[in-house]
């Protein structure tokens, strides 16, 4: 089985992990094998690399996806 990474937000306690850890193993339907890492330089939420695509649900990304949507307007 090929590993998945996981990078969270430093500071992320060990049930959101889980719980994040879950999700993506009910979103697949199989066990995912994650290397979790805790990054200093995520402000909040996490990436997620699974089978070679990038889950993007860090506080960046969603602040860059607002500014995004702001300036079509």
């Amino acid at each position: 089985m090929r590993r998945s990474k996981l990078r969270v937000a430093f500071g992320t306690d060990s049930e959101t992990t889980s719980y994040i850890v879950q999700s993506f193993e009910e979103l697949f339907g199989r066990r995912l094998d994650f290397d979790i890492e805790s990054d200093r330089s995520l402000l909040g939420g996490f990436v997620a690399e699974i089978d070679g695509c990038v889950f993007d649900s860090s506080l960046s990304s969603k602040l860059a996806e607002m500014k995004r949507t702001l300036l079509k307007g």
